[in-house]
């Protein structure tokens, strides 16, 4: 019986033992036992847990400077790409076949933690040429945000739908504002309008986040840059040396973009979002109402103009001086009320 009670405690006790070490099951947060301040693509990084740094461990912000979209005065988003640490880019299908969308708009917009604002930012920020924001944003997701390997469902221990989808648009704006090129540029006199040396961009993007970027151009006129970028604890992106200086040569253009530079009033929202259902006849009131999509500078912050009033969930929406493209919820259509007005029902 002794030997017995003996047995029975050290089982105990070897119990507790395993009990207090590191679990890695889908129930804890992974990153609760990732390894501290290592840098992807680092001899230290591998075998580290996908969890902890994305297995593509080189990602690349990639801004546009493209007239007609965002402020005059701000580069847009192109996207957030991970690639391979030699710089090799991901499947062109995506990384995850489970999580390629094509309601990207409405996943954001009914995301319970995105904050007041986001969307505006979206439209105002990561802008299509084509004007179709949400085919823009499902390809960039679809393409490059599942394979930041970071952000998968089973990385986090109480996932919320749609949260890896929130988590990479909201840090690729983050990381936009935190390294915004056209200040860097103009805190070197390099201004839209202006032919500067290529080097000299290079020299003041340097000066401004301690690192060279990649700078793009087409037929010698400037189109991205491109911002190198390791990571580390998870979500802490660290610039890095970019593996190439990029197209530009020489002289180029940095052409002006339409737009305004300053907005004329802080940014307000007079975009109704009224339940009260629309007229039976599905028309616009009566009088000189503006419809179809608005492009190009705009001097009433706020004011929004139906696409086509109610046939349509699209709506152009003046923010900081410039027309953006903007939409209703889903299953809901655009309503004319005044000149610059409208409502959702």
């Amino acid at each position: 019986m002794k030997f017995l009670s003996i047995a029975a405690s050290l089982a105990v006790a070897t119990l507790s033992v395993v009990s207090a070490l590191p679990v890695r099951s889908s129930i804890f947060e992974k990153r609760d036992v990732c390894p501290a301040d290592v840098l992807s693509c680092t001899s230290a990084s591998s075998g580290v847990d996908t969890c902890c740094l994305p297995d593509m461990g080189l990602i690349l912000l990639v801004q546009q400077w493209y007239n007609g979209l965002g402020p005059a005065d701000e580069f847009t988003m192109h996207g957030l790409w991970p690639d391979t640490c030699s710089g090799g880019q991901g499947p062109s299908s995506g990384c995850d076949a489970a999580r390629v969308y094509n309601d990207i708009d409405s996943r954001l917009q009914n995301y319970p933690s995105t904050p007041a604002g986001f969307m505006d930012d979206m439209n105002t920020y990561w802008s299509s040429y084509n004007g179709d924001n949400n085919v823009f944003w499902s390809h960039e997701w679809s393409k490059h945000g599942t394979c930041v390997s970071t952000l998968a469902p089973s990385c986090s221990a109480n996932y919320v739908q749609d949260q890896d989808v929130y988590n990479y648009f909201s840090k690729a704006l983050a990381l936009r504002s935190q390294y915004n090129l056209y200040n860097a540029l103009a805190a070197k006199n390099i201004l839209p309008g202006s032919n500067p040396n290529v080097a000299d961009m290079h020299t003041a993007i340097k000066a401004a986040f301690g690192v060279d970027a990649q700078i793009n151009c087409l037929s010698g006129v400037l189109s991205e840059i491109w911002i190198f970028f390791r990571v580390q604890n998870g979500d802490q992106y660290v610039p890095a040396a970019p593996l190439t200086t990029g197209s530009c040569k020489g002289a180029i253009s940095y052409p002006v973009k339409s737009g305004s530079v300053t907005p004329p009033t802080p940014p307000t929202s007079t975009t109704k979002t009224s339940t009260t259902a629309a007229s039976a006849s599905g028309t616009s009131p009566a009088g000189s109402i503006p419809t179809g999509k608005q492009s190009g500078s705009c001097s009433t912050n706020g004011a929004t103009v139906c696409v086509s009033p109610g046939s349509s969930q699209y709506y152009s929406k003046c923010n900081q001086g410039t027309w953006i493209l903007n939409q209703c919820k889903s299953g809901l259509s655009c309503y004319s009320d005044t000149q610059t007005t409208t409502h959702c029902a």
